[in-house]
């Protein structure tokens, strides 16, 4: 699993948030799957932890993770929860595209999208995965997060800032209609939920 941590490795919150970012890009593989069963996902927890408490959240994911083994093919189930709630939003509302909540257009690729454009040409960032996705896709913002986290004063703009303008106004709108998309597991819900927790609080710093 590219982004599990390897014991002994310490890690930072722009960790956490490309971790995030990647959850909500791609469905989760089996090698992932596997590395989650095995506690992968504690590692990004505990430095959330440091901010914020998100003890009711990990322990829906940890059930979730713990039910899963009673889905005839857990890893397929997954697959269909990551489409239900992040690819066919056309039916549910839950495109994970801040433009689509922020905007209120209905339609992608609008201002958000341009204005993350702008952001990333100005610090010579590319998709760090070949993707039509637009650039207002919540896993891209977080990226972004992350990079400005890791640079803190690279640039006029901070982290606080950037969550305060681009994320936090309309991510609980999406995490609301996201978790009410119907799926097998609660393994999607909770990691939503607890990005939810996580970033208001990673606002705070």
């Amino acid at each position: 699993m590219k982004d599990t941590p390897q014991d002994g490795i310490s890690l930072s919150h722009a960790d956490v948030c490309r971790w995030l970012a990647q959850v909500f890009m791609t469905e989760v593989n089996q090698e992932q799957l596997s590395a989650y069963y095995g506690g992968a996902a504690g590692a990004f927890f505990d430095v959330m932890s440091e901010v914020c408490d998100i003890d009711g959240q990990r322990s829906a994911f940890e059930d979730a993770l713990a039910e899963l083994p009673a889905l005839d093919t857990p890893r397929l189930s997954l697959a269909a929860d990551f489409a239900a709630m992040f690819l066919l939003g056309e039916r549910t509302n839950a495109q994970p595209y801040a433009g689509l909540f922020s905007e209120g257009t209905g339609k992608v690729f609008g201002a958000t999208h341009d204005r993350m454009v702008a952001r990333f040409a100005a610090r010579g960032l590319g998709q760090s995965v070949p993707t039509n996705e637009p650039a207002d896709h919540i896993s891209f913002l977080l990226e972004y997060t992350s990079v400005l986290l890791s640079a803190p004063d690279d640039g006029p703009e901070t982290t606080r800032d950037f969550l305060h303008s681009e994320i936090l106004p309309w991510f609980d709108r999406w995490a609301e209609a996201a978790c009410h998309v119907p799926v097998m597991s609660g393994f999607y819900p909770a990691i939503v939920r607890i990005a939810k927790v996580y970033l208001v609080s990673l606002a705070k710093m």
